[in-house]
């Protein structure tokens, strides 16, 4: 597994970005919702509707960056109740083991659920990304669902 850096290393473009994002995001229209075929309700967990998304759609269609999965603290067209998971591993991520198809295993979905929770609730706290991100890591990690969330089993 790769260590988690514990500083932000990245352009400073995306810590603007995402502050931007989070600032906003409570202001959301909660009528606004996308639907569609790429677009699959799964489960209630906690306050939030579980999603199962064509992440290559949403790649395609609504925003490049979009990777394994998202909520609306990190991306503007997620409803804040709502977290979105792909059901494949984006072509150019970095995770090791992966099936053929890159379909994810039901034990790296449901990791990366409990990923976004964890990540989203920092994020309401007033936490930025990064610092959630790493929190959620380590709370995806002590878990157990994965030896390493960028390994498939």
């Amino acid at each position: 597994m790769k260590k988690n850096p514990k500083k932000d290393t990245r352009d400073k473009f995306w810590a603007v970005l995402e502050a931007k994002i989070q600032q906003r995001a409570p202001k959301k229209d909660r009528k606004f919702v996308l639907a569609g075929e790429w677009k699959k309700f799964l489960r209630q967990q906690e306050e939030f509707k579980i999603f199962e998304v064509d992440g290559a759609w949403i790649r395609s269609n609504l925003s490049v960056i979009f990777n394994h999965g998202g909520h609306g603290y990190v991306f503007e067209f997620i409803p804040m109740n709502e977290i979105w998971i792909g059901t494949h591993h984006p072509k150019d991520c970095e995770c090791k083991n992966l099936r053929k198809n890159r379909k994810m295993s039901k034990q790296y979905f449901e990791s990366t659920i409990v990923h976004e929770i964890i990540e989203f609730k920092e994020m309401k706290k007033g936490i930025k990304f990064w610092e959630a991100h790493l929190v959620a890591l380590k709370k995806e990690l002590s878990l157990g669902l994965l030896k390493n969330p960028y390994r498939e089993i």
